[in-house]
């Protein structure tokens, strides 16, 4: 049984901006640089680079990959710090018609020689001329930087090329490219900027690793329009005071969080009057948004100057797939609003049992513009994740997102979960989501994550871990846990024990790492 319950987006808006995009956003910032030569395109650190200069950059670097071989429909390993000339590079990539794969220079080196081997790139970019790591050729940024640009070469990036391939992890621990064509992330940006009205006066922080697909849209929803792209120090990341009064300076106006990095830098924002910044929009992405967490935000901000936009996505749907601007009644709500699929996108909801009904919820599958062609190298995931289903007479290929969701009587999503992340206890199939969302109410918790674990004396529990600025002792809080359990959810799906940590560890992408708080406990 199959509940389709949204026709596409534009069959119901008749003013939907088209999903078919005319060029790709390279040559959308080829044309702004022409327009814009002298704005700033990129600040990094205390230099700024101009459109002019960027552009130049790009040509060069462009120019010397084709010398070194790279053509249209190759791919490109791109391992840099975080700098002007790592978007250069990015750029320069799909200038020579090639696709580059992000290499985190943070990731473990041998995830990163697992992506090359999977990948294939002809070349390697990194940031000397030592040897590479990865056995294949490679080439400094200094030495492509420092080639003359060819008059002759021309933008060779098309809209069925890939642009970037950006790689997940898999279920079998070896991470999944995910390729992304020109077209796929120009479909992206002709939604959404009816939405957000991107324009020359943004500026936005590359506040993601750039092997993670929410630095894709950080750096378009500015280099497309003529805006400001501001690359923070590592240093400056992680301190929330110093971040804050970046933010500040540099008059950014469009602010890319997931929601666990935002509970940390959020307090110091408040710190500032309204007036002092130029936030006009806050967007959270990366994970399930948890919105009781941004009560102190609205007592402070409102919800009107800056927006708070909670979006939905995922790599394989091209970074965003819905939106929904966070009002009022959601900061009472314990559930997710990931709201409505942005125009273009059809969506159907699968069982997870043999039942479904809107309350229960199921798995969300996704059909559109922005969902790449498949994986690579991996046929069998293909035929797993991407499915072909009939509706209403047409065919349409779907993805199967692995996330978990119910529809509102209104017709917006409720993003419940993981289907990998429910667990079952005495026989209970319980999503860990459902109670993080009732215990995350509590004014004393700033972070919670429930986990399934097992032991020789408890057998198969769930714990609950959380983090607190309370001054309270620890066994009050875990009290008023057990209690807030009591209250709203039934026996099987409260967590049996509790246990306070000081930080709430984070992958390099931002998100909760909830192998790593396991890893703790042994």
């Amino acid at each position: 049984m199959w509940l389709i319950l949204s026709k596409m987006e534009d069959d119901v808006n008749t003013d939907a901006p088209s999903s078919i995009p005319s060029k790709t956003l390279l040559g959308c910032f080829l044309d702004v640089a022409d327009r814009y030569p002298e704005r700033i395109a990129v600040k990094d650190g205390e230099t700024s680079t101009t459109y002019h200069v960027l552009k130049a950059r790009v040509l060069s670097i462009a120019s010397a990959l084709r010398n070194q071989g790279v053509e249209p429909g190759h791919r490109v390993a791109v391992e840099l710090t975080p700098s002007a000339d790592l978007i250069a590079a990015l750029l320069a990539v799909q200038y020579a018609g090639a696709a580059y794969v992000p290499l985190d220079k943070k990731a473990p080196l041998e995830r990163n020689r697992l992506i090359v081997d999977d990948a294939k790139p002809v070349l390697t970019i990194s940031d000397s001329d030592i040897s590479s790591l990865y056995y294949i050729d490679h080439v400094s940024i200094q030495t492509l930087t420092s080639a003359a640009a060819s008059t002759n070469l021309g933008d060779h990036s098309r809209l069925d090329n890939t642009a970037y391939i950006i790689y997940t992890s898999g279920t079998t621990g070896k991470p999944k490219g995910v390729p992304i064509t020109h077209s796929n992330l120009a479909a992206l940006f002709c939604v959404t900027d009816s939405l957000f009205h991107f324009s020359h006066q943004d500026a936005t922080l590359l506040y993601h690793s750039y092997a993670f697909d929410f630095s894709v849209w950080e750096i378009w929803s500015v280099l497309g329009y003529g805006g400001k792209l501001v690359i923070p120090d590592e240093a400056i990341k992680i301190v929330p005071h110093a971040l804050a009064e970046l933010i500040k300076e540099e008059n950014i106006t469009l602010l890319n969080q997931t929601p666990t990095a935002f509970s940390v830098n959020a307090e110091k924002l408040c710190q500032f009057q309204p007036e002092e910044l130029s936030l006009r929009c806050i967007i959270f992405g990366g994970e399930r948004l948890n919105f009781q967490t941004l009560k102190l935000w609205s007592k402070h901000f409102g919800l009107r100057s800056p927006i708070l936009v909670n979006m939905y996505g995922i790599t394989e749907t091209t970074v965003h797939a819905s939106w929904h601007i966070v009002n009022e009644a959601d900061l009472m709500n314990p559930e997710s609003n990931i709201g409505w699929v942005l125009p273009h996108f059809h969506y159907m909801i699968r069982p997870l049992g043999n039942e479904l009904s809107i309350e229960s919820g199921g798995e969300l599958l996704l059909s559109g513009p922005q969902v790449t062609n498949g994986y690579l190298n991996t046929e069998n995931d293909n035929g797993n994740k991407f499915i072909w289903l009939e509706t209403e007479g047409v065919s349409q290929r779907y993805y199967c997102s692995g996330d978990v969701v119910k529809h509102t009587p209104k017709g917006e999503l409720i993003y419940l979960g993981r289907c990998d992340e429910q667990v079952k206890i005495n026989g209970f199939r319980i999503e860990t989501g459902e109670i993080e969302s009732v215990l995350a109410q509590l004014e004393d918790i700033d972070d919670i994550s429930v986990l399934a674990a097992k032991t020789d004396i408890h057998g198969h529990h769930l714990i609950g871990f959380f983090t607190s600025s309370s001054a309270q002792d620890e066994e009050e809080i875990k009290e008023k846990l057990k209690s807030q359990a009591r209250l709203a959810l039934p026996i099987y799906m409260r967590p049996l024990r509790y246990r306070r940590i000081d930080v709430m560890p984070k992958t390099v992408n931002g998100k909760i790492d909830k192998k790593l708080i396991l890893h703790s406990m042994e």
